[in-house]
Protein backbone atom coordinates (compact mmCIF):
# COMPACT_ATOMS: atom_id res chain seq x y z
CA UNK A 1 0.00 0.00 0.00
CA UNK A 2 1.38 3.39 -0.92
CA UNK A 3 1.56 6.20 1.62
CA UNK A 4 -1.44 8.58 1.74
CA UNK A 5 -0.27 12.15 1.04
CA UNK A 6 -2.35 15.08 2.32
CA UNK A 7 -1.93 18.80 1.79
CA UNK A 8 -1.78 21.18 4.76
CA UNK A 9 -5.35 22.33 4.06
CA UNK A 10 -6.62 18.75 3.93
CA UNK A 11 -4.86 17.93 7.20
CA UNK A 12 -6.31 21.00 8.91
CA UNK A 13 -9.81 20.25 7.60
CA UNK A 14 -9.60 16.60 8.68
CA UNK A 15 -8.36 17.59 12.15
CA UNK A 16 -11.27 20.01 12.56
CA UNK A 17 -13.77 17.47 11.23
CA UNK A 18 -12.33 14.83 13.54
CA UNK A 19 -13.19 17.01 16.52
CA UNK A 20 -16.13 19.22 15.59
CA UNK A 21 -18.26 17.35 13.04
CA UNK A 22 -21.74 16.57 14.46
CA UNK A 23 -21.84 12.99 13.17
CA UNK A 24 -19.63 10.56 15.13
CA UNK A 25 -18.94 8.24 12.20
CA UNK A 26 -17.77 11.12 10.04
CA UNK A 27 -15.48 12.23 12.89
CA UNK A 28 -14.06 8.71 13.08
CA UNK A 29 -13.45 8.52 9.32
CA UNK A 30 -11.69 11.90 9.31
CA UNK A 31 -9.44 10.80 12.17
CA UNK A 32 -8.81 7.48 10.40
CA UNK A 33 -7.69 9.18 7.18
CA UNK A 34 -5.39 11.41 9.23
CA UNK A 35 -3.87 8.36 10.94
CA UNK A 36 -3.34 6.68 7.56
CA UNK A 37 -1.56 9.79 6.28
CA UNK A 38 0.72 9.65 9.33
CA UNK A 39 1.96 6.23 8.19
CA UNK A 40 -0.25 3.92 10.27
CA UNK A 41 -1.14 0.67 8.49
CA UNK A 42 -4.69 -0.31 7.66
CA UNK A 43 -4.70 -3.03 10.34
CA UNK A 44 -3.34 -0.74 13.07
CA UNK A 45 -5.87 1.94 12.14
CA UNK A 46 -8.67 -0.62 12.22
CA UNK A 47 -7.53 -1.84 15.65
CA UNK A 48 -7.26 1.72 16.96
CA UNK A 49 -10.84 2.59 15.96
CA UNK A 50 -12.33 -0.82 16.67
CA UNK A 51 -13.59 -1.43 13.14
CA UNK A 52 -12.97 -4.09 10.53
CA UNK A 53 -9.97 -3.85 8.24
CA UNK A 54 -12.28 -3.66 5.21
CA UNK A 55 -13.95 -0.56 6.65
CA UNK A 56 -10.66 1.32 6.82
CA UNK A 57 -9.82 0.21 3.28
CA UNK A 58 -13.18 1.58 2.13
CA UNK A 59 -12.47 4.88 3.88
CA UNK A 60 -9.14 5.12 2.06
CA UNK A 61 -10.65 4.24 -1.32
CA UNK A 62 -13.50 6.69 -0.90
CA UNK A 63 -11.04 9.41 0.15
CA UNK A 64 -8.92 8.73 -2.94
CA UNK A 65 -11.94 8.73 -5.23
CA UNK A 66 -14.21 11.43 -3.72
CA UNK A 67 -12.01 13.42 -1.37
CA UNK A 68 -13.80 15.10 1.51
CA UNK A 69 -17.23 14.00 0.26
CA UNK A 70 -16.13 10.38 0.65
CA UNK A 71 -16.19 10.73 4.44
CA UNK A 72 -19.93 11.32 4.60
CA UNK A 73 -22.45 8.50 4.79
CA UNK A 74 -24.79 7.80 1.96
CA UNK A 75 -28.52 7.87 2.29
CA UNK A 76 -29.95 5.01 4.32
CA UNK A 77 -33.14 3.61 2.95
CA UNK A 78 -35.73 2.26 5.28
CA UNK A 79 -38.82 0.19 5.04
CA UNK A 80 -41.22 1.37 2.34
CA UNK A 81 -44.38 3.10 3.47
CA UNK A 82 -47.41 0.90 3.96
CA UNK A 83 -49.77 3.36 2.31
CA UNK A 84 -49.27 5.10 -1.00
CA UNK A 85 -49.27 8.89 -1.23
CA UNK A 86 -52.85 8.78 -2.55
CA UNK A 87 -54.02 6.68 0.41
CA UNK A 88 -52.30 9.05 2.82
CA UNK A 89 -53.90 12.04 1.11
CA UNK A 90 -57.34 10.39 1.33
CA UNK A 91 -56.70 9.76 5.05
CA UNK A 92 -55.87 13.46 5.48
CA UNK A 93 -59.05 14.45 3.67
CA UNK A 94 -61.04 12.14 5.93
CA UNK A 95 -59.42 13.78 8.96
CA UNK A 96 -60.43 17.22 7.66
CA UNK A 97 -64.01 16.21 6.91
CA UNK A 98 -64.70 13.93 9.90
CA UNK A 99 -62.23 15.05 12.57
CA UNK A 100 -62.07 13.03 15.77
CA UNK A 101 -59.33 10.85 17.11
CA UNK A 102 -56.82 8.83 15.14
CA UNK A 103 -58.33 5.61 16.48
CA UNK A 104 -61.80 6.61 15.25
CA UNK A 105 -60.39 7.53 11.84
CA UNK A 106 -58.57 4.21 11.59
CA UNK A 107 -61.74 2.31 12.49
CA UNK A 108 -63.56 4.20 9.77
CA UNK A 109 -60.78 3.45 7.28
CA UNK A 110 -60.69 -0.18 8.46
CA UNK A 111 -64.09 -0.68 6.83
CA UNK A 112 -62.40 -0.23 3.45
CA UNK A 113 -60.65 -3.43 2.41
CA UNK A 114 -58.25 -1.82 -0.09
CA UNK A 115 -55.79 -0.59 2.57
CA UNK A 116 -53.11 -2.33 4.54
CA UNK A 117 -53.74 -1.88 8.27
CA UNK A 118 -51.43 0.57 10.01
CA UNK A 119 -50.78 1.36 13.66
CA UNK A 120 -51.99 4.51 15.38
CA UNK A 121 -48.40 5.76 15.59
CA UNK A 122 -47.96 5.41 11.84
CA UNK A 123 -51.27 7.20 11.25
CA UNK A 124 -50.20 9.99 13.61
CA UNK A 125 -46.90 10.33 11.73
CA UNK A 126 -48.73 10.55 8.39
CA UNK A 127 -51.05 13.22 9.78
CA UNK A 128 -48.18 15.14 11.34
CA UNK A 129 -46.43 15.22 7.96
CA UNK A 130 -49.63 16.81 6.60
CA UNK A 131 -49.45 19.49 9.36
CA UNK A 132 -52.20 18.14 11.60
CA UNK A 133 -51.87 18.73 15.32
CA UNK A 134 -53.75 17.80 18.47
CA UNK A 135 -55.21 20.37 20.77
CA UNK A 136 -54.17 19.54 24.32
CA UNK A 137 -57.58 20.11 25.86
CA UNK A 138 -59.41 18.16 23.15
CA UNK A 139 -58.29 14.91 21.58
CA UNK A 140 -59.29 15.84 18.09
CA UNK A 141 -57.32 16.73 15.03
CA UNK A 142 -56.84 20.26 13.82
CA UNK A 143 -55.11 21.47 10.67
CA UNK A 144 -52.21 23.72 11.55
CA UNK A 145 -53.05 27.41 11.14
CA UNK A 146 -49.48 28.35 10.35
CA UNK A 147 -49.56 26.47 7.05
CA UNK A 148 -52.86 28.08 6.06
CA UNK A 149 -51.58 31.60 6.72
CA UNK A 150 -48.34 31.07 4.82
CA UNK A 151 -50.12 29.65 1.79
CA UNK A 152 -52.36 32.72 1.29
CA UNK A 153 -50.82 35.37 -0.95
CA UNK A 154 -49.87 38.68 0.66
CA UNK A 155 -51.74 41.77 -0.52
Amino acid sequence: MKHLELTEDEQRTLREMGVFHPHPRTRMRAQGILRLSQGLTLQKTADEFGVHLNSVEQWRQRWSKLGLAGLYEGRHTGRPRKWTAQQQQAFGELAVSEGGTVGALLRQVGQNQDRVPISENTAKRYLKEMDFTYKRYRYSLKKSEIKKRSSTPAK
